[in-house]
C-alpha cells in the first residue's frame, strides 16, 4: 500500500488501464516482417504481435545482449544493425532475407533515440546522434528497401513510427526528426504506390517503451490531458499490425496518430 500511495503522489494521480486485444492468429500469415529497433518497447511489442499472428520476424538493434535476450523472449530472429550507418543497409536488406528464407514484406522503421536536452541545451553532437538514426537512418533503409522491391518486381508495406511531437510542434530535434518522418511518409505513400508499395506510419504519444522509466503495472497516470494516462507499447502493436495486413492496403500516406487525444490540444 505505501508503494502504491508513492507512486500515486510522485505522478500526481492514478490511473489504471484495461486493453483488449484482437487476436486471429493468421491475419499476417506468410509474411516476412523487418522491425528495426525490436529488442524493446515498441519495436519488441510488434514483433511479439506480429509473430502472434503468422509472421516470420527479424528483430534488429545494436546491443547484442538485448537482441538476443528478446529474439529468445518471443521468437523473432536478431540482427545486429546499426542503422545509422547508411552504406550497410542494402548488405543488411539482403541478411535479412537470407535469415528468413524469402524476401521481406514489411518494414516497420521503428529504430530511434530520444534526448532530454531542450532547446538552449541542444548541442551539434546531440542533433547528429538523434537525426542519424531518426532521420537519415530511416530514409535510407526507406531508399534501400524499396529499390530493392521495384528491381524485383515484387509489393510490399512500409510503416515508419513517428511521434505525436511531429505534428504538435517541438523545439527538440527528436520533434524535428518525427516531423521529417511524416513529411517522408505522406512524399513516399504517394510516389511508390504506383509501383505497388505501401507507406504508411503511426504517430504514438507518450508510451511506456522503457526508454522514459514510466511503469504501468503501479500506476499509468502521466500529466497529458485528455486521457492523463501513458499509452502501452501494445496498442501501438494492434495498429500497426493492421496497416501491416491486407486489410489497410487503401490507406496510403498516412500517419495515424495514437496518443490517448494529446495531440488534439
Amino acid at each position: 500500500m505505501f508503494r502504491f500511495l508513492k507512486k500515486c503522489y510522485q505522478s500526481g494521480g492514478v490511473t489504471t488501464v484495461a486493453i483488449a486485444q484482437i487476436t486471429r492468429g493468421d491475419v499476417l500469415r506468410g509474411k516476412n516482417i523487418l522491425v528495426t529497433g525490436g529488442s524493446r518497447g515498441i519495436g519488441f511489442a510488434i514483433a511479439k504481435k506480429c509473430i502472434a499472428e503468422g509472421a516470420d520476424v527479424v528483430i534488429t538493434g545494436r546491443n547484442v545482449e538485448a537482441l538476443n535476450q528478446a529474439s529468445k523472449q518471443i521468437g523473432a530472429v536478431p540482427l545486429i544493425w546499426d542503422v545509422s550507418c547508411i552504406e550497410i543497409a542494402p548488405a543488411k536488406l539482403s541478411e535479412a532475407k537470407d535469415l528468413l528464407g524469402n524476401e521481406i514484406d514489411v518494414v516497420f522503421n521503428n529504430a530511434g533515440v530520444y534526448s532530454h536536452a531542450e532547446f538552449f541545451d541542444v548541442s551539434e553532437a546531440i542533433w547528429d546522434a538523434i537525426h542519424d538514426i531518426n532521420s537519415k537512418g530511416l530514409y535510407f533503409i526507406c531508399q534501400a528497401v524499396a529499390k530493392r522491391w521495384i528491381s524485383g518486381g515484387r509489393r510490399g508495406k512500409i510503416i515508419n513510427i513517428a511521434s505525436n511531437r511531429g505534428i504538435t510542434g517541438d523545439t527538440t530535434p527528436y520533434g524535428m526528426s518525427k516531423w521529417g518522418v511524416i513529411c517522408l511518409t505522406r512524399g513516399l505513400g504517394k510516389a511508390l504506390l504506383p509501383n505497388g508499395i505501401v507507406v504508411n506510419g503511426i504517430a504514438p504519444g507518450i508510451v511506456a517503451s522503457g526508454i522514459n522509466g514510466i511503469d504501468p503495472v503501479e500506476n499509468a497516470f502521466i500529466h497529458n490531458p485528455p486521457s492523463n494516462r501513458v499509452g502501452l507499447p501494445e496498442e501501438i502493436a494492434e495498429l500497426a499490425v493492421f496497416l501491416a495486413s491486407e486489410a489497410a492496403n487503401h490507406i496510403v500516406g498516412q500517419t495515424i496518430v495514437c496518443d490517448g487525444g494529446n495531440s488534439l490540444h
